[in-house]
Protein backbone atom coordinates (compact mmCIF):
# COMPACT_ATOMS: atom_id res chain seq x y z
CA UNK A 1 0.00 0.00 0.00
CA UNK A 2 1.35 3.53 -0.92
CA UNK A 3 1.51 6.03 1.96
CA UNK A 4 -0.68 8.36 1.02
CA UNK A 5 -3.64 5.36 0.97
CA UNK A 6 -2.58 5.05 4.31
CA UNK A 7 -2.65 8.43 5.36
CA UNK A 8 -6.25 8.06 3.68
CA UNK A 9 -7.53 5.15 5.25
CA UNK A 10 -6.17 6.24 9.14
CA UNK A 11 -8.20 9.29 8.36
CA UNK A 12 -11.83 7.61 7.37
CA UNK A 13 -11.27 5.16 10.30
CA UNK A 14 -10.99 8.15 12.45
CA UNK A 15 -13.91 9.94 10.76
CA UNK A 16 -15.66 6.33 10.70
CA UNK A 17 -14.89 6.58 14.80
CA UNK A 18 -16.11 9.98 15.88
CA UNK A 19 -19.21 9.23 14.06
CA UNK A 20 -19.62 5.78 15.58
CA UNK A 21 -18.95 7.74 19.04
CA UNK A 22 -21.01 10.34 18.66
CA UNK A 23 -23.77 8.28 17.94
CA UNK A 24 -23.61 6.42 21.16
CA UNK A 25 -23.39 9.60 23.21
CA UNK A 26 -26.09 11.14 21.25
CA UNK A 27 -28.01 8.39 21.56
CA UNK A 28 -27.87 7.81 25.31
CA UNK A 29 -27.44 11.22 26.75
CA UNK A 30 -31.33 12.27 27.02
CA UNK A 31 -31.02 15.16 29.27
CA UNK A 32 -29.86 16.96 26.43
CA UNK A 33 -31.57 15.63 23.40
CA UNK A 34 -33.74 17.97 20.99
CA UNK A 35 -35.20 16.22 18.26
CA UNK A 36 -34.63 19.04 15.84
CA UNK A 37 -31.48 19.18 16.62
CA UNK A 38 -29.05 16.84 14.20
CA UNK A 39 -25.58 15.19 14.70
CA UNK A 40 -23.14 16.06 17.32
CA UNK A 41 -25.22 19.10 18.70
CA UNK A 42 -27.12 16.79 20.75
CA UNK A 43 -23.89 15.76 22.80
CA UNK A 44 -24.06 17.47 26.38
CA UNK A 45 -21.63 19.69 27.67
CA UNK A 46 -20.50 17.02 30.21
CA UNK A 47 -19.45 15.09 27.11
CA UNK A 48 -17.83 18.22 25.72
CA UNK A 49 -15.70 19.21 28.64
CA UNK A 50 -14.39 15.73 29.11
CA UNK A 51 -11.27 15.77 27.08
CA UNK A 52 -11.18 19.54 25.77
CA UNK A 53 -7.03 18.71 24.93
CA UNK A 54 -7.91 15.97 22.55
CA UNK A 55 -7.13 17.94 19.15
CA UNK A 56 -9.59 15.31 17.27
CA UNK A 57 -12.76 16.01 19.54
CA UNK A 58 -12.04 19.79 19.37
CA UNK A 59 -11.92 19.86 15.35
CA UNK A 60 -15.01 17.62 15.19
CA UNK A 61 -16.92 20.39 17.69
CA UNK A 62 -15.71 23.13 15.84
CA UNK A 63 -16.71 21.75 12.42
CA UNK A 64 -20.18 21.20 13.97
CA UNK A 65 -19.97 24.66 15.08
CA UNK A 66 -18.91 26.36 11.69
CA UNK A 67 -21.79 24.46 10.07
CA UNK A 68 -24.18 25.61 12.63
CA UNK A 69 -22.97 29.12 12.00
CA UNK A 70 -22.46 28.67 8.56
CA UNK A 71 -26.24 27.76 8.29
CA UNK A 72 -27.43 30.78 10.70
CA UNK A 73 -25.07 33.56 8.48
CA UNK A 74 -26.88 31.85 5.17
CA UNK A 75 -30.36 32.06 6.52
CA UNK A 76 -29.69 35.67 8.70
CA UNK A 77 -31.78 37.74 6.18
CA UNK A 78 -34.89 35.12 6.61
CA UNK A 79 -33.84 35.18 10.75
CA UNK A 80 -33.95 38.94 10.66
CA UNK A 81 -37.41 39.14 8.78
CA UNK A 82 -39.00 36.84 10.89
CA UNK A 83 -37.63 38.57 14.41
CA UNK A 84 -38.51 42.09 12.58
CA UNK A 85 -41.67 40.84 12.01
CA UNK A 86 -42.46 39.62 15.30
CA UNK A 87 -44.90 41.87 17.32
CA UNK A 88 -43.77 42.08 20.51
CA UNK A 89 -41.00 44.85 20.56
CA UNK A 90 -40.10 42.97 24.01
CA UNK A 91 -38.87 40.10 22.41
CA UNK A 92 -36.55 42.10 19.65
CA UNK A 93 -34.92 44.27 22.59
CA UNK A 94 -33.94 41.47 24.42
CA UNK A 95 -32.51 39.73 21.05
CA UNK A 96 -30.32 40.72 18.90
CA UNK A 97 -31.15 41.37 15.36
CA UNK A 98 -28.64 38.54 13.25
CA UNK A 99 -25.73 39.54 11.27
CA UNK A 100 -23.06 37.60 9.20
CA UNK A 101 -20.66 36.66 11.83
CA UNK A 102 -16.99 34.69 11.48
CA UNK A 103 -15.60 33.57 14.29
CA UNK A 104 -12.22 32.54 14.80
CA UNK A 105 -11.91 29.00 15.55
CA UNK A 106 -9.76 29.69 19.07
CA UNK A 107 -12.89 31.93 19.88
CA UNK A 108 -14.97 29.05 18.80
CA UNK A 109 -13.43 26.65 20.66
CA UNK A 110 -13.34 28.62 23.95
CA UNK A 111 -16.70 30.30 23.85
CA UNK A 112 -18.12 26.27 23.60
CA UNK A 113 -15.77 25.60 26.85
CA UNK A 114 -16.74 28.43 28.62
CA UNK A 115 -20.18 28.35 28.49
CA UNK A 116 -20.14 24.24 28.97
CA UNK A 117 -18.32 24.78 32.56
CA UNK A 118 -21.19 27.25 33.65
CA UNK A 119 -24.34 24.89 32.06
CA UNK A 120 -22.55 21.27 31.83
CA UNK A 121 -26.28 20.05 31.54
CA UNK A 122 -27.06 21.78 28.61
CA UNK A 123 -25.49 20.91 24.82
CA UNK A 124 -23.70 21.61 23.12
CA UNK A 125 -25.97 23.54 20.26
CA UNK A 126 -26.79 25.11 23.64
CA UNK A 127 -23.29 26.88 23.43
CA UNK A 128 -22.80 27.00 19.84
CA UNK A 129 -26.37 29.36 20.05
CA UNK A 130 -24.75 31.47 22.87
CA UNK A 131 -21.65 31.69 20.80
CA UNK A 132 -23.91 33.22 18.04
CA UNK A 133 -25.80 35.60 20.02
CA UNK A 134 -22.89 37.07 21.59
CA UNK A 135 -21.30 37.90 18.35
CA UNK A 136 -24.60 39.24 17.61
CA UNK A 137 -24.65 41.75 20.26
CA UNK A 138 -20.66 42.44 19.21
CA UNK A 139 -21.62 42.94 16.18
CA UNK A 140 -24.49 45.55 17.03
CA UNK A 141 -22.09 47.84 19.17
Amino acid sequence: MSPGWSFIMRNLFTLFCLGLLSFFICGTDAEALDENILGAGNISCRVVLKNPEDKGLRKFYENWAQGWISATNHFSDTIRNGMASSGSKAFRKNHPLPSIVVPRRDVIWYKILSYCSEEPKASLADAVKELIKSQWEKAKN
